[in-house]
């Protein structure tokens, strides 16, 4: 595999920017607050973000732009849009442009999708290919194209709705885009206009698509339906919220669950089965986890750091899960999670699996053991007050589920 360095020598007309493990999580925080409805929203917003979050850094500390060079502030509609197309949208002094995030590693070509071309108040002046590579922490802007060379050039995929443009139609060097900008007149984006849609005929359509998917609805009906509903600031926000409720209430009609409030536990107050870490050295032989925690907790966690033993019996071994909780100065509680050995055990049993699920049950985040792990760990993440999220730890047909809120917390644990 090419090193970064050796990349950006082959490909010098390219932007290459990093990013580190830690604007990863920042990322990964980010979209978590806001989709919880599928994993595929949360892991397009998780992207998105991190692609969003790297440009703008750059361009913060470019110093070749132009002088009344403004950096734009992100649509605060952004997350509603994540939640249903890929896509970025920012706005430049009297330009417009989209970034198009891809964890593809085949840039023959550039996938736009329609919502971008054809919507009247997506439509862009630029679009932008923007390929994410997450093992190695960098991305790789590879060019931009014009709205007019989209509409000339571009193929239309009716599988999955987009616009493909071939990698040579792209102008290479970015710089040029912002050049243009400076230099040339903006023109008129013409687009063809979207049906007008009554409002008993949109709730209809709003109604058939908040239904509960493990997907993006986007493909379920003609196009310029779908693309009237988003055109709409109001009828698009609606669809986003109809979207969430429904899935929790079908999270909640469908599971007879225990939510346990974490909020207690900064009260040394811990619920039926659970006990603090102090207790469980107490209780049982964790020599394995002992081994660790000290460390780690003082690495991750401010305060509220407790450990649940789950009294899991698998293959007569027992596992011990701990959760570490860390108040923020933004309303917001900073969790690890991690998965132990106990009864004196050294080694957790190979292939057992510690995930993160969302409010409606989709897997966000999953780790599994290998046979001589001694402990795994989910990555650190954060969430509001008021957010629900549920630990799963499973080994072959075994599944252990607990249901978590963080309510509120005491001034003074801030």
């Amino acid at each position: 595999m090419l090193k970064f360095e050796d990349l950006l020598e082959i490909y010098p007309e390219h932007l290459w920017l990093e990013f580190s493990e830690k604007e990863q999580e920042t990322a990964w925080n980010q979209s978590s607050v806001n989709h919880d409805q599928n994993a595929t929203a949360c892991h397009r917003a998780f992207v998105n973000n991190l692609c969003l979050n790297t440009f703008v850094k750059w361009l913060e500390d470019e110093p070749d732009l132009p002088e009344k060079f403004q950096i734009p502030a992100p649509s605060p509609d952004l997350h509603r849009q994540w939640e249903f197309v890929n896509g970025i949208e920012l706005t430049f002094n009297r330009t417009r442009l989209v970034l198009i995030p891809t964890e593809q590693d085949n840039i023959d070509e550039f996938r736009i999708p329609q919502e971008w071309i054809d919507i009247p108040n997506w439509v862009a002046n630029y679009y932008v290919p923007v390929q994410v590579n997450l093992a190695e922490n960098w991305l790789r802007i590879w060019g931009f194209i014009s709205y007019e060379q989209v509409s000339e050039k571009a193929k239309y995929d009716s599988l999955d709705r987009s616009y493909c443009v071939n990698n040579w139609d792209l102008i290479a060097d970015i710089n040029v885009m912002w050049v243009a900008d400076e230099l040339c007149a903006v023109k008129e984006l013409k687009v063809k206009p979207l049906p007008s849609l009554s409002k008993v005929k949109a709730q209809e359509i709003i109604h058939q698509l908040s239904q509960p998917t493990v997907y993006s609805p986007r493909l379920d009906i003609d196009f310029n339906l779908w693309g009237a509903i988003l055109n709409d600031n109001q009828y698009r926000s609606i669809l986003y919220s109809q979207s969430i409720k429904k899935s929790h209430n079908n999270l909640m009609k469908n599971t007879n669950k225990i939510v346990y409030n974490l909020s207690s536990w900064f009260d040394n107050i811990f619920n039926e089965g659970w006990c603090s870490v102090d207790d469980l050295f107490s209780l049982t032989d964790t020599r394995a986890f002992q081994f660790r925690s000290d460390s780690v907790l003082n690495e991750v966690c401010v305060k509220g750091a407790k450990l649940i033993d789950l009294g899991m019996q698998i293959e007569n071994k027992s596992v011990a899960l701990l959760i570490g909780l860390s108040p923020q100065i933004d309303n917001k509680v900073g969790i690890r999670v991690q998965l132990y050995p106990a009864s004196g055990e050294t080694y957790l049993p190979a292939h057992i699996k510690l995930s993160l699920l969302s409010e409606s049950g989709t897997t966000l985040h999953s780790v599994e053991s290998r046979s001589y792990d001694n402990y795994i760990q989910l990555k650190r993440f954060k969430l509001p007050l008021g957010k629900h999220f549920s630990i799963q730890v499973a080994l072959k047909d075994v599944q252990i589920i607990e249901n978590f809120i963080l309510e509120g917390l005491a001034s003074s644990d801030i």
